[in-house]
């Protein structure tokens, strides 16, 4: 026999069980599929953030292009 599996956006709160499957020893788990809050520092940023990014860019090096002449302007009166 195959497995039935179903995902739900909102969990009602009785489950139809399946005419097939109505006297029958089963199986069933109820898995919620909604990743938990990460834990935060007292900032407000998830802890071990800046530990796991900083420094992590690999690569060239980044330059900043010339930035050409700013744009004279007429003068507010």
């Amino acid at each position: 026999m195959n497995p039935i599996r179903q995902i739900v956006e909102d969990a009602p709160d009785s489950i139809p069980v399946p005419p097939e499957l109505r006297h029958h020893r089963v199986e069933i788990i109820f898995w919620t599929l909604e990743k938990p809050e990460p834990e935060r520092d007292a900032n407000g940023w998830p802890v071990g953030f800046f530990e796991a990014t900083a420094g992590a860019r690999e690569g060239e090096p980044l330059t900043r292009e010339p930035q050409g002449e700013y744009e004279k302007r007429l003068e507010l009166e």
